[in-house]
């Protein structure tokens, strides 16, 4: 969901573990120690570690938590930050907006052009035909109720499981929990618009068909496992104290 967890100054410490992305953008000389050695990067370039990998750090840098992302990196990278310092100039909006409630909308596009950023860096941008055609065609039926993914990537004519390991592999997902991440950052944007608050009559059925569910009360389930919070519970609590509830079903 590349939703941000943390975002401010990357503090020393020994050997850890996070269960979110660590993105560690150098402002100086940086040190990460990890099981099989070390990386030595500096200013210019940025750190990702995986979840719950373990690793202890040194130096000076902002560190940004991305919450549930869809990165394609299994172990300890070491990137260039782009040519305008795109990375950097987000992590430092990200520190700047973290922790104040009116700003999550603005966190969560951070997050995501962060991770849009290393992804790119990486070499990642650029997917196979079969993993492009896969990936349009999901973000085509985001709103489609009646859209069947498991029918869609069989009428591809290639292997079912083939396309499914190799769509993982450069997105660092599969086509299902893809699918899901983008539905759950569609309902966030709906909520985090005001789409929900005292000026409209949306329900939580009508949100969900928006970000094609059929069923809201699946949504319901599914976005409080990604949110842990119910679409109710984020629309008064992402949209500021004057907003109220989405209607329920």
């Amino acid at each position: 969901m590349n939703g941000i967890a943390y975002a401010g100054r990357a503090d020393d410490c020994g050997l850890h573990a996070d269960k979110n992305f660590s993105v560690i953008v150098a402002a100086g000389r940086c040190v990460l120690q990890y099981a099989d050695g070390h990386k030595e990067f500096g200013a210019g370039e940025v750190a990702v570690v995986p979840p719950l990998v373990k690793y202890a750090f040194s130096g000076e840098a902002a560190l940004v938590s991305l919450e549930q992302a869809i990165l394609p990196f299994k172990e300890i990278r070491i990137l260039p930050d782009d040519a305008g310092r795109g990375i950097a100039h987000a992590a430092e909006q990200a520190k700047i907006y973290f922790g104040d409630p009116q700003k999550r909308g603005v966190t969560a596009a951070l997050g995501g052009l962060i991770a849009a950023y290393l992804v790119a860096q990486a070499g990642g941008g650029r997917l196979s035909p079969v993993v492009a055609t896969v990936r349009g065609d999901i973000k085509k039926n985001l709103s489609n109720t009646s859209y069947s993914l498991e029918d869609s990537l069989k009428l591809l004519p290639l292997n079912y499981d083939y396309v499914r390991k190799l769509f993982k592999k450069e997105t660092g997902a599969t086509p299902h929990e893809y699918l899901i991440s983008e539905r759950m950052e569609l309902a966030r944007g709906l909520i985090l618009s005001g789409i929900g608050n005292r000026y409209s009559n949306y329900s939580v059925g009508q949100i969900a068909e928006a970000c094609g569910f059929s069923d809201p009360l699946y949504f319901s389930r599914v976005f409080k496992k990604y949110f842990k919070i119910s679409p109710s519970g984020a629309c008064r609590t992402w949209t500021g104290p004057n907003r109220q509830a989405i209607n329920k079903n």
